[in-house]
C-alpha cells in the first residue's frame, strides 16, 4: 500500500510478552519472564512501586522458581540451571550445572534444601545441603515438563519428602509417578488407555489426580492416599470423588479442572453440566457437590486460566465473561456464603489472578485491552468488597507493574476494534472485531482492501484488543500495523472456540472443514457488504487452525477470497492424525472426537475436512509459511502443499524457517515473515 503509517513494524517487533510469573514467598515483590524477540529475561517487580529490576542479561530463561526464603531464585536457561541471589540492592547470578544435558523446570522443595528438575527426560533430585544428586526414570519412560491435562509437571508434597511427576511410557501414554528423596519410585499409574495427571496435594500424603479417557470425553477425579506403612512399593488407598462426562453435542472436556481448598476438605471443580463453564464445590466430608456460579457466561479466562483459592480457604478469585462474552472480569466467590460478585470493571481482559502469599487481600493479575498489551497488575481488594458488600471501581485499587508495549507505540496509535455480528452456517451467530484504518470516512466513497483473520486452536477466542496469549497478541499488533497501512481486518470467533458456551464449541462435531469454514466465508461476505470495502480485494489468513481454515476456504470456496496466507496450517488431516499419534501418543484425541473417530473409522469426515482433497479447485494465490521444528503441525504438510501446487501449476509462494517452532519465536524470523506477508498483501490487494 502507498499510505503512510503512523505505526512502524519495528514497534510491533518490539513488543514484550509476559511469560511465567509468580509472587515472592513474602509477597513483597514478583518475578516474571518477559520475552523480547525470542529472548526471555527474568525481572523482579516491586509490588509497591512501578519499577522493575533485571535479574538476568541476554540469556533466554525458560522457567524459574523462588526459594522459600525469597532471597534466591533458581532458573533454567538455554538448557542449564542457574541461581540468582539477592545481593545488597541487586541480584547476582551464577551457573549451577555444567553439562551437555538439557535441563528444565527446576522446583525447590518446600524447605528449600532440594531442587527437583528434569535432565534429559529423567527426574533429578539435588540435595543442596549434602551436594548429592540422584536420578529417577521409570522403566521405558521419559519424564515430561508438563503433564496432561495440567501444566505443572513436578509437584512436591507439603513436607518435601515426596514428589509427584509426569512421564510418558514407551507407547507415549501419559502417567504419573511418586518418588522419595532417594529417587525410589513408590508408585506409578499404569492405565495405557488413558492419560493420568497429578493436580495437587490435598495434604501430606493425599494426592488429587485426574484420569482422562475416551478421547478426553471422560475425566475421573480421585484422591490417592499413601499411608507410608506398606513399604517402598505401596498400593495407595483410592477414592473416586467425581466423574465429569462430556454432555450435549460430542466434544472434549476442555473446561474441566479441580482445585482443592488450602488445607481443607473442599474441592473446587469446573464443569459444564448446564452448557457453560461454571464452578462447583465438592465437600469431601458430606460428599455433596453444589453449583456455585451460574448464567450464560464462562468462568474461564482463556485456555490454561484457573480459579485460585485465597490463603484463608474461604474466597476464590476467577475470571468470567458473564457480563460480556468478549471481555473477562475478575470475580470473587465466597465459598462459605455461596455468593459471587465482580471485583473489576476494567474494560478488556482480566485473567490469571494470584493471591499474595502474605495473607493480605491483594491479587496480582494479567490485564490487556484495546490499547494496552498484556501486563501484570496488582489489585488491593477493599475490605468492603472482601466481605461481599460492594464491587471495586476502576482505578480505585489497581496498579500496573509492567509495560510490555514499547514507548514507540503510544496509546493514541492503537485502534479501537468494533464488535460486529453476522450469521454463519445454519444461522449461528458469529462475533467478530473490525479494525479500520485511521481516518476512514465511510461516506467518502473510497474503498479499502480487507482481511479476515482466523485464530488457531480452534479452542481460542479473539478479544476486542490485545490477547493474554503471545500468539494472538502478536497478530493483533500486526493487524493494527496493517490498519495504519490501509487494510481493514475482521478478526472472527468462528464455531469451535471458547467464550460462547459448550454447544458453540462443540458445533464442529462431524463438521470440521465444513461449517467452520462456512463461518469464515460468511465473514468475508460480511466485509464485502460494507460500502467502504473493495469486494474484489478481500483475503483470508491465519495461524495453525486458522491456516487450515485458509487452505480450506481457498480450495472449497475458490471464488470467495482474492488470496490467502497460511501459517503452519494442516493440509491433510489423515496425515496429521497419524503423525500426532506417533509423536505425542494415542491419547491425543480432541480432533478425532470432532471427526467421530480415527481416519480408519470415518474416512468420509476426514476427506471432507482435508483441503488436500480439493486443491484442484483452488484458483487464487496461496502463500504458506512454516517452521521446520514445529511440534504441533508436521512440517511435511508444507511439503505436500508445495508438491501439489507445483504439480497442478497453482500460484503459490512457500517460505520455511529452519529450527522455528509452531508460533515463530525469533525476532529475525518474524521480521522476515511479516515483511513477506505485507508484500504479498500489497502485491495482490494493493493499489493498482
Amino acid at each position: 500500500m502507498t499510505a503512510e503509517t503512523g505505526l512502524s513494524l519495528e514497534s510491533v517487533l518490539d513488543l514484550e510478552y509476559l511469560s511465567q510469573w509468580d509472587w515472592s514467598p513474602a509477597g513483597d515483590c514478583l518475578a516474571c519472564i518477559l520475552d523480547h524477540g525470542g529472548v526471555g529475561m527474568l525481572w523482579i517487580l516491586d509490588r509497591f512501586a512501578s519499577a522493575r529490576e533485571a535479574v538476568t542479561g541476554e540469556i533466554n530463561v525458560s522457567s524459574f522458581d523462588w526459594h522459600p526464603d525469597g532471597r534466591k531464585i533458581v532458573f533454567a536457561a538455554e538448557g542449564s540451571l542457574y541461581m540468582a541471589e539477592r545481593s545488597g540492592a541487586g541480584w547476582t547470578q551464577y551457573r549451577l550445572t555444567e553439562t551437555a544435558a538439557d535441563e528444565q523446570v527446576p522446583r525447590f522443595s518446600p524447605a528449600g534444601d532440594h531442587i527437583a528438575f528434569i535432565r534429559d527426560e529423567a527426574l533429578w533430585l539435588w540435595n543442596l545441603e549434602g551436594g548429592t544428586q540422584s536420578s529417577c526414570a521409570p522403566p521405558e519412560g521419559k519424564v515430561v515438563a508438563s503433564g496432561f491435562p495440567v501444566e505443572e509437571g513436578l509437584v512436591w508434597n507439603p513436607s518435601g519428602t515426596l514428589i509427584a511427576f509426569h512421564f510418558a511410557d514407551s507407547t507415549l501414554a501419559q502417567h504419573i509417578a511418586l518418588c522419595d528423596l532417594t529417587g525410589e519410585i513408590l508408585w506409578r499409574s499404569n492405565d495405557r488407555a488413558a492419560a493420568s495427571g497429578a493436580l495437587s496435594w490435598m495434604d501430606e500424603r493425599s494426592l488429587l489426580t485426574v484420569t482422562c479417557r475416551d478421547r478426553n470425553t471422560v475425566a475421573e477425579f480421585r484422591t490417592l492416599r499413601f499411608s507410608g506403612s506398606q513399604g517402598p512399593k505401596e498400593v495407595p488407598e483410592t477414592e473416586v470423588i467425581h466423574i465429569e462426562r462430556a454432555l450435549g453435542t460430542p466434544g472434549s472436556l476442555r473446561a474441566a479442572g479441580a482445585w482443592p481448598e488450602p488445607g481443607g476438605d473442599r474441592i473446587l471443580f469446573r464443569g459444564e453440566a448446564d452448557g457453560w463453564a461454571h464452578l462447583y464445590l465438592y465437600d469431601r466430608t458430606t460428599k455433596r457437590m453444589r453449583q456455585m456460579t451460574f448464567g450464560e457466561g464462562e468462568d474461564m479466562g482463556y485456555v490454561g486460566d484457573v480459579p485460585v483459592w485465597a490463603p484463608d480457604g474461604r474466597y476464590v478469585c476467577y475470571a468470567s465473561n458473564l457480563e460480556g462474552h468478549g471481555e473477562r472480569q475478575l470475580w470473587l466467590l465466597d465459598a462459605d456464603e455461596e455468593s459471587a460478585l465482580p471485583l473489576t470493571e476494567i474494560p478488556g481482559t482480566n485473567v490469571s489472578p494470584r493471591w499474595s502469599p502474605d495473607g493480605s487481600p491483594t491479587l496480582a493479575f494479567v490485564h490487556c485491552d484495546s490499547r494496552r498489551s498484556a501486563d501484570l497488575w496488582v489489585l488491593d481488594v477493599p475490605m468492603r468488597a472482601w466481605i461481599g458488600e460492594a464491587r471495586i471501581v476502576e482505578g480505585s485499587s489497581t496498579k500496573q507493574l509492567t509495560r510490555t508495549q514499547p514507548d514507540s507505540w503510544p496509546d493514541e496509535l492503537s485502534i479501537e476494534p468494533e464488535e460486529v455480528e453476522y450469521r454463519g452456517a445454519g444461522g449461528l451467530s458469529i462475533t467478530g472485531y473490525l479494525m479500520k484504518p485511521p481516518g476512514l470516512d465511510e461516506g467518502s466513497g473510497k474503498t479499502y482492501p480487507a482481511l479476515v483473520w482466523v485464530h488457531g486452536g480452534p479452542v481460542r477466542q479473539m478479544r476486542p484488543g490485545f490477547h493474554p496469549s503471545r500468539s494472538y497478541a502478536f497478530f493483533h499488533a500486526f493487524s493494527q500495523y496493517l490498519a495504519h497501512r490501509g487494510y481493514i481486518t475482521l478478526a472472527i470467533n468462528f464455531r469451535g472456540g471458547i467464550g460462547y458456551g459448550r454447544e458453540f464449541r462443540n458445533a464442529l462435531f462431524r463438521k470440521m472443514g465444513v461449517d467452520d469454514v462456512a463461518d469464515v466465508v460468511a465473514g468475508g461476505r460480511y466485509l464485502k457488504s460494507l460500502p467502504y470495502v473493495d469486494e474484489e480485494k478481500v483475503a483470508v489468513w491465519g495461524l495453525s487452525y486458522g491456516g487450515y481454515m485458509t487452505l480450506t476456504a481457498l480450495t472449497k470456496y475458490p471464488d470467495e477470497f482474492a488470496m490467502g496466507i497460511n501459517v503452519a496450517g494442516v493440509y491433510d488431516f489423515v496425515q496429521w492424525t497419524h503423525w500426532i499419534q506417533r509423536a505425542k501418543g494415542p491419547w491425543t484425541g480432541n480432533f478425532s472426537v470432532f471427526f467421530d473417530g480415527d481416519p480408519e473409522d470415518n474416512p468420509d469426515t476426514y476427506f471432507a475436512g482435508s483441503p488436500c482433497n480439493y486443491i484442484e479447485d483452488m484458483t487464487k494465490p496461496l502463500v504458506s509459511l512454516h517452521g521446520t521444528a514445529d511440534r504441533n503441525v508436521d512440517f511435511a504438510q508444507m511439503d505436500r502443499i508445495v508438491k501439489d501446487c507445483l504439480r497442478l501449476e497453482k500460484v503459490h509462494d512457500a517460505h520455511y524457517y529452519p529450527d522455528e517452532a509452531h508460533m515463530f519465536t525469533r525476532r529475525d524470523t518474524w521480521k522476515d515473515a511479516l515483511c513477506r506477508i505485507e508484500e504479498s498483501f500489497d502485491a495482490r490487494l494493493g493499489d493498482s
